[in-house]
């Protein structure tokens, strides 16, 4: 299973080269730096943003939980897009979480 860092840098490599600018929370040792717990990177295109949270494809449904049930939670609406790496097909599978 890749480090989170580097699903990170494929990820931020493929919206950078779409135009999108980037921007994650600097790692502090032991110390959680999800945004809300629920947000691993943030991208911005002019008016359009994405949400982004990264997984592997086998944690895809544990992430989906923890995302719905923070934005039912808090009464919160957004989009989060969960990238899910699939190491086999060396590829992101996208699901997105609205409420």
């Amino acid at each position: 299973m890749p480090k989170e860092n580097v699903i990170r840098k494929k990820a931020i490599d493929i919206l950078e080269a779409d135009g999108w600018i980037t921007w994650f929370a600097p790692k502090v040792r032991f110390k959680q730096t999800d945004i809300f717990g629920i947000i691993d990177l943030l991208a911005l295109k002019g008016k359009k943003k994405k949400n982004i949270q990264l997984t592997t494809l086998s944690n895809v449904s544990t992430r989906k939980k923890k995302i719905t049930n923070f934005l039912k939670e808090n009464r919160v609406e957004m989009t989060v897009e969960i990238w899910a790496w699939n190491k086999n097909n060396k590829e992101f599978k996208i699901i997105k979480i609205n409420r």
